[in-house]
């Protein structure tokens, strides 16, 4: 049983925590027995990764540039929600303009409207097609159930098509014959926060379940007390093999609850409340697969928009079916697929209901040649309604240096739909107390954002316990979608166009080293460089961000793990450029405006550029994890040094946070 209060003070936390450290390096000074632990067997074998392909290939093999995230990191860190430890891998930033759930981008492409990375659940794409939004606190997993998260850097629309612009993040779960009976976890914390969650699991014979249930909920630390989410979610797996290689499996989901919204203009802090549920079923025979799934989505919410309250209403389905197989021949191994996808969208702001059909076809060949070389040469077609069809190519070529080293060089294209927002939105009316009529409009012609990007790498993983990625890349944009404001006497006109072209580069150097058993040092450093543009897509995105994190786990099962994050100065565009030649206004004032001049200084705040502070964000974490016994503790603090700087330009500032953990196994 765990009791917390809002109010903590860091100062006594941290000297607890010190204590705790303090009796694990006396308790290791004891002799124990030799126990070979999750992060230990890490660092003996190259792991493979299912993402960056569709076939599972090892990480020095890999055609783009890929992280793991493990099950040991993710119960190491303390965290109720795994999209904060996205923090400390290199080349991806957080943009957290709300707590309820954080913007990931990937190689500085990250903002308010940022959606430019595909993110997965098990293979299933969990975005919204309204805004073309990854919405994170939604997915009905918990911490405890996943096994991995495999990040990829680069374009992935040869495999994956729209959305999967600047990368893919793949959340992927434990099978049910990993949980074999039933975890428990209570994980309260500070400020309102906290997650209790069940897993049950089991394989008998070849039939294989798991049950998923849990409340999530989160206060916001920059007030002491709102809440900013509450979810409850609950999700469960059936599967069944009567071959090897041949098995079906059907899944679902249900998310309902509140999370809270804080845009950063023209709209008011609103509760967003509704339900998210899936239906999915998979089915492997051999080399050929299919997955069909099923996503609704139902929300609403009161907005002060545009100086008045407005009720909104949001409502999609989604039916997607995609199949692929698998064959070889003469030295290839090749993946042809297609997916297909009917998708209707309704909104009190769009007055009808909108339905899409979009459909794509997929090849992948990786040729193994002479001298260690792997070809891998992929491509996709897709089909949209209204923006056409885009190609994707993918090249990219792996040199084994040696059974540990690698060296590649990829160039690709990749390009994301308009957002069903972008398309469609149809608002019109008059500020309230002024002479002045507004339209917010869709563009039904706007044209795919595209990137072209090129990239070399350079990775070592050293069953020793050294592994290295270093990583160069150069972008092209072309086509980026973003604001159009006009503004005549009586008029004032927000729609949605292609506005720039821009180039990018960057790279990272990634590091990590287990000296001793047990001890694992890990260092990351992120560099990336744009072009100035007035769009709210890029920014604010820091040049310079650097993750440092020591671990040591004893073998009598107690550990503890220091994370380190800092990024320099960032700045950042609202994406709105009002004309010089702009016309006067008419009218009084409306209500909780002082003068007219205040709406035009309100208006002046989405032109040029702002800046945003650099910050230094840590996390402590302590735990034990005896071995052969079931159950486990686990206490952090996060925000270890209480930075107040924000971390979005609408955020709170946030505080320093304490989270403890219990979770038990029967």
């Amino acid at each position: 049983m765990f009791t917390t209060t809002d109010r903590i003070q860091p100062q006594k936390l941290v000297s607890c925590l010190f204590m705790a450290l303090l009796g694990l390096l006396a308790n290791a000074a004891v002799p124990q027995a030799e126990v070979v632990t999750g992060e230990m067997l890490l660092f003996q074998d190259i792991p493979r990764v299912v993402t960056a392909s569709r076939q599972a290939v090892t990480v020095l093999e890999s055609p783009a540039t890929s992280t793991i995230i493990t099950r040991e990191d993710i119960l190491h860190s303390g965290f109720n929600s795994t999209s904060e430890l996205l923090r400390f891998v290199a080349g991806v930033d957080l943009f957290k303009a709300s707590s309820a759930g954080p913007n990931v981008g990937i190689r500085g492409v990250n903002g308010v409207q940022a959606n430019h990375v595909l993110m997965l659940v098990d293979g299933r794409p969990i975005f919204n097609p309204e805004r073309n939004s990854n919405q994170y606190s939604l997915i009905p997993e918990f911490p405890n159930d996943i096994e991995r998260i495999e990040v990829v850097r680069g374009p992935g629309s040869a495999l994956y098509g729209s959305h999967a612009f600047a990368g893919i993040i793949n959340i992927i779960t434990r099978a049910p014959e990993d949980i074999d009976g039933i975890d428990i976890m209570a994980s309260p914390g500070t400020f309102n926060s906290g997650l209790y969650n069940f897993d049950a699991g089991k394989k008998i014979g070849s039939l294989t379940y798991k049950l998923l249930g849990g409340w999530t909920q989160e206060g916001s630390s920059g007030d002491h007390g709102n809440q900013v989410k509450g979810l409850l979610k609950f999700s469960g797996e059936l599967g069944y093999s009567w071959e090897p290689g041949r098995r079906a499996d059907l899944s679902f989901g249900v998310t309902s609850g509140k999370i809270a919204v804080l845009p950063m203009y023209s709209l008011s802090d609103f509760d967003q409340e509704g339900v998210d549920a899936f239906l999915r079923g998979q089915l492997a025979y051999d080399d050929t697969h299919l997955d069909i799934w099923w996503r609704h989505h139902h929300s609403s919410a009161v907005l002060n928009y545009y100086f008045r309250e407005q009720h909104h209403n949001w409502d999609f389905d989604n039916l997607n079916v995609n199949g692929y197989h698998k064959f070889r021949w003469l030295g290839h191994e090749t993946v042809v697929g297609a997916e297909i996808r009917s998708a209707w969208l309704g909104a009190t702001s769009y007055g009808s209901w909108h339905k899409q059909f979009l459909y794509g076809i997929y090849l992948e060949d990786r040729w193994s040649l002479p001298w260690r070389l792997n070809l891998f040469l992929s491509a996709r077609y897709d089909h949209h309604p209204l923006a056409g069809g885009t190609i994707s190519p993918h090249i990219s070529l792996v040199k084994q240096l040696s059974a540990n080293q690698s060296l590649r060089f990829t160039v690709s294209q990749a390009f994301k739909h308009p957002s069903y927002l972008q398309n469609y939105i149809s608002q019109n009316g008059q500020i309230p107390g002024l002479s002045i009529r507004y339209a917010h409009t869709g563009n039904r012609n706007v044209d795919p954002e595209k990137i072209v990007s090129v990239e070399g790498a350079y990775q070592l993983w050293n069953t020793s316990g050294l592994q290295v990625t270093l990583a160069a890349f150069y972008n092209k944009y072309s086509d980026i979608i973003d604001f159009k404001f006009t503004k005549q006497p009586d008029l004032w006109t927000l729609t949605y166009d292609n506005m720039y072209d821009m180039h990018q580069y960057g790279g990272e150097l990634d590091l990590s080293y287990r000296f001793m058993q047990g001890f694992l040092v890990r260092f990351n450093y992120s560099y990336v460089w744009k072009q100035k543009k007035d769009c709210i897509t890029f920014g604010p995105v820091p040049t310079n961000q650097i993750n440092g994190e020591v671990r040591y786990h004893h073998a009598s099962g107690m550990w503890v793990d220091l994370r380190m994050h800092w990024q320099d100065d960032a700045e950042y565009s609202s994406g709105i450029k009002i004309p010089s030649a702009a016309g006067g206004l008419s009218g009084s004032s409306p209500s909780g405006v002082n003068t007219v001049h205040s709406i035009e200084d309100l208006l002046a705040t989405f032109s040029g550029w702002h800046e945003m502070d650099s910050y230094t964000y840590g996390d402590l974490a302590v735990g034990y994890m005896p071995p052969e016994r079931p159950w486990s503790i686990t206490c952090a603090v996060h925000n270890l040094f209480h930075n107040r700087s924000k971390e979005s330009p609408g955020s709170v500032r946030p505080d320093t946070t304490f989270t403890g953990r219990i979770t038990w196994h029967f």
